[in-house]
């Protein structure tokens, strides 16, 4: 978020237009999520997460005492 917000404040004084503004964050949000779903990736891949084939078995799991 600070970069988004560091970006806007550079691109204002640079005279950037409103659509070349979003053109640009555009950019910048998709190589955030993109790192955020390689995470999850990583993550799911070295059992980091736990999966659940059901609502109930989260629910279950949710309401465990650990």
């Amino acid at each position: 978020m600070k970069e988004i917000i560091e970006f806007m404040e550079e691109a204002v004084k640079e005279g950037l237009s409103r659509d070349e503004i979003m053109s640009q964050i555009d950019l910048i949000l998709d190589k955030e999520a993109q790192k955020r779903i390689e995470q999850s990736e990583r993550d799911i891949k070295e059992h980091r997460v736990k999966r659940f084939k059901t609502a109930e078995e989260l629910l279950e799991d949710l309401h465990s005492p650990d």
